[in-house]
């Protein structure tokens, strides 16, 4: 077993994964298939027939293909990145290897891993969602991170832009833990302005590839990068998507593996809807918040905490009378100053200060040109009326 220290992370490889790396150096046969072989023939066996020229012959009547010497330039270089970065690698071999992964059909051989894979020993949720999210698909997709983190679960999604960037923001805020799986290496930095949430999800959870460090983010493999955020996960939450994006294509692969799926309603005239409203007619679970989706989930013992209802700094009975009249009349979506005025029956010159106060306690956003939102899903819980 080789140990190399990194930070407080000790990076180590077994023998297994060692051989699991030799393996697919092979030119010309894919992982998934490496995989099946296995079924039939160890993974020791098959490295000692790789190591002769009979066994090579042997193992590609077999296969039927011709089977060429590992590539030792390859096995080298994976090593060296172990050796030189903050890395470390796992494989199928491994009791580490996340269990609900091992189950499905085409398992990645080996995983890259950057920060503490022990995350996923949590209940699991992934939450994917459309790159070009509205303001209302952001702020959900944060404040449903945000409370399934808070009680306990993790939460896995792709670090894209939109509404996996704002899943994992919503759970580093609620100070659980957060998995992000990147079709591209762990070293190189896509999409480039998320460098700094990369370093955060790394301290307070990990970044996983199937990918060795320096593989660019080309486009086919993030439909198979999908199989690993569903495959880690009891369920995927679909928070806005087109019919055709990459977030349905996690979908199909949830079914497969037999996971729950989850869909947020919007609004009708919305393209984002249109994906989430396919799911629930084809019998996706509907959900507004965390409850309806960990009341769907098998047991998971006492990790899942009872929601807490102190969770929220601010309650209805600690805001003044203009205060709770000014939240009641905001919603996700900005209204301008004007339209308060109206709904409020409070003046202009008394609803700013108001609306002032309530931005510094954090449940109010200034969207620009006197209009105003709700900062979350922000809501009372006492009533659990928004």
């Amino acid at each position: 077993m080789r140990r190399v220290e990194v930070g407080r992370w000790k990076m180590k490889y077994s023998r297994m994964t060692r051989l699991w790396l030799e393996v697919l150096s092979v030119r010309g046969i894919s992982s998934s298939r490496w995989v099946r072989i296995t079924h039939s023939i160890s993974l020791d066996r098959i490295g000692e027939m790789l190591r002769s020229a009979r066994g090579r012959e042997e193992l590609g009547r077999l296969i039927c293909r011709k089977v060429s010497l590992p590539d030792q330039g390859f096995l080298e270089r994976e090593l060296s990145h172990l050796e030189d970065g903050p890395y470390r690698i796992i494989s199928l071999s491994d009791s580490s290897y996340p269990a609900l992964l091992r189950e499905v059909d085409d398992p990645p051989p080996v995983l890259y891993i950057l920060g503490d894979l022990s995350v996923l020993e949590r209940p699991t949720i992934c939450i994917v969602g459309s790159r070009q999210a509205s303001r209302r698909g952001l702020l959900t997709s944060r404040g449903l991170a945000f409370d399934l983190s808070r009680r306990g679960l993790a939460v896995v999604s792709g670090m894209a832009r939109g509404i996996d960037r704002a899943a994992h923001e919503g759970a580093l805020k609620g100070e659980g833990s957060t998995c992000a799986v990147l079709g591209c290496g762990l070293d190189v930095p896509y999409p480039p302005e998320h460098v700094e949430l990369a370093v955060e999800i790394s301290k307070q959870g990990c970044l996983m590839s199937e990918f060795p460090p320096g593989t660019p983010p080309f486009k086919h493999h993030f439909p198979q990068r999908n199989r690993i955020l569903s495959g880690v996960s009891l369920g995927v939450v679909v928070v806005e998507a087109g019919i055709e994006s990459g977030a349905m294509g996690t979908v199909r692969w949830a079914r497969e593996q037999n996971r729950e799926v989850f869909a947020v309603p919007g609004p009708i005239e919305h393209a984002g809807s249109r994906g989430p409203h396919q799911l629930i007619r084809e019998g996706a679970y509907l959900i507004e918040g965390a409850d309806d989706i960990i009341a769907e989930l098998p047991p998971c013992g006492s990790v899942i905490e009872r929601f807490d209802e102190t969770m929220h700094a601010e309650t209805l009975e600690s805001f003044t009378e203009s205060e709770r009249a000014v939240l009641s009349a905001l919603e996700l979506n900005p209204k301008h100053v004007d339209e308060l005025v109206q709904i409020c029956n409070i003046s202009a010159i008394s609803i700013l200060p108001v609306l002032l106060n309530l931005e510094m306690k954090g449940v109010v956003e200034s969207c620009g040109g006197g209009s105003y939102a709700l900062a979350s899903a922000w809501k009372d819980t006492s009533t659990g009326d928004p």
